[in-house]
C-alpha cells in the first residue's frame, strides 16, 4: 500500500506534521498500516453488492452503513443549506437585483408613465417576484430544519443546529403581519393571499422584515452560510475527524453542476469530506477516514 495516499490524515493523535517526521520512517507502523489495509481488501472483497451496505467489518470495527448514510446526510445538507443561502439572498435588501428592489423599481417607471398598461404590468409582475420568493425561502427553510430534525440522532450538533435555525424566526404574531404562520408539525407556511395583502397594504414594511438589515432572511441566510464555513466535527458533533488534501481539488472538478447556486465559502475540511464520501467507503488509499466516518455516525 502506498503511504502518500494517507499522508494528510490524522491518526492516533498523529497530527500531518508528527506523521511526516515522526511516522513515516517507522518500519513496524507501516507493517501494521499494511496488515489494516490487507484487512479492509479482503473484508470488500468478500462482501457482495447487497449485503455490505448493510454489514460492518468486525476486524476493525468499521461500519459500512452508518459511514454510509452519515456522508450521505453531509452531502444533501450541504444542498439544502445552499439552496436556503440562495432563496435568503433574493429577499435581502442589501443584495443586487434582490426582488424588493426590482419591484421599486417598477413603481418608479410606472410613476414615470401614468395609465400605461405596460408598465403597470411590470409592477404586477415584480409584486408577484417577490410573494414567489417568500414562498421559495420558506420552502427551502422547511427543508432545512426537516433534514435536521430527521438526523439529530447522527450527534450533537444537529440539534444544536436546529434550535439555532428555530430562533432565527420571528415570534407567531410578527410572522401572521406577513401572512405567515405555523401548522401542526411546526413548519411554516405562507397564506400567499394574505402575504399578498400586507405587501400592498405596507410594501416597506413587509420589506424591513423580511429583508431588511437584522430582516429573517439576513439571520436565516447568515446561518446557513456559517454552517457552511464550519468544520465537520462542528456540524456534527463529533470530536476527531482527518482529511485528505487531495479531495480538494476533485471537489473543484466537480463543482461545475452547482455553479448556478450562490458560491458558499464552506470550509476545506466540509469539501474534503463531501469529495471523499463519493470515492465509497473502501477507497483503500484513504481508509484511515473510513474510521472517521465510523467516528462521526
Amino acid at each position: 500500500m502506498s503511504t502518500s495516499g494517507v499522508s494528510s490524515y490524522n491518526y492516533s493523535g498523529y497530527s500531518y506534521n508528527n506523521y511526516q517526521n515522526d511516522m513515516l520512517n517507522s518500519s513496524s507502523w507501516t507493517e501494521k498500516a499494511n496488515a489494516e489495509a490487507e484487512k479492509l481488501k479482503e473484508n470488500a472483497t468478500q462482501k457482495t453488492s447487497s449485503t455490505s451496505s448493510s454489514s460492518s467489518s468486525t476486524s476493525t470495527g468499521i461500519n459500512v452503513t452508518s459511514s454510509a448514510s452519515t456522508s450521505t446526510f453531509l452531502l444533501g445538507y450541504q444542498t439544502t443549506l445552499e439552496d436556503l443561502e440562495a432563496a435568503a439572498s433574493k429577499l435581502q435588501s442589501g443584495n443586487k437585483d434582490n426582488v424588493f428592489s426590482k419591484y421599486e423599481n417598477a413603481v418608479a417607471e410606472a410613476a414615470k408613465h401614468p395609465g400605461d398598461e405596460k408598465y403597470q404590468n411590470q409592477v404586477t409582475k415584480a409584486r408577484d417576484e417577490v410573494i414567489s420568493a417568500v414562498t421559495d425561502f420558506v420552502d427551502k427553510y422547511n427543508n432545512t430544519t426537516n433534514l435536521l430534525s430527521n438526523n439529530q440522532d447522527r450527534g450533537s450538533g444537529i440539534g444544536a443546529q436546529l434550535d439555532a435555525f428555530k430562533r432565527m424566526m420571528p415570534n407567531e404574531k410578527t410572522l401572521k403581519a406577513l401572512g405567515m404562520s405555523y401548522d401542526k408539525s411546526g413548519k411554516i407556511k405562507v397564506d400567499e393571499e394574505a402575504l399578498g395583502e400586507a405587501f400592498d397594504k405596507d410594501p416597506g414594511y413587509v420589506k424591513e422584515l423580511l429583508g431588511g438589515q437584522f430582516g429573517i432572511a439576513e439571520r436565516i441566510g447568515n446561518k446557513a452560510t456559517s454552517v457552511l464555513d464550519s468544520s465537520v466535527d462542528k456540524i456534527v458533533g463529533s470530536s476527531s475527524t482527518g482529511y485528505n488534501e487531495s479531495t480538494k481539488a476533485e471537489h473543484v472538478s466537480t463543482s461545475g453542476a452547482n455553479a448556478g447556486k450562490k458560491n458558499s465559502t464552506m470550509s476545506d475540511s466540509f469539501l474534503q469530506f463531501a469529495s471523499f464520501a463519493r470515492s465509497g467507503a473502501y477507497n483503500l488509499s484513504n481508509y484511515y477516514a473510513v474510521s472517521m466516518l465510523n467516528i462521526l455516525a
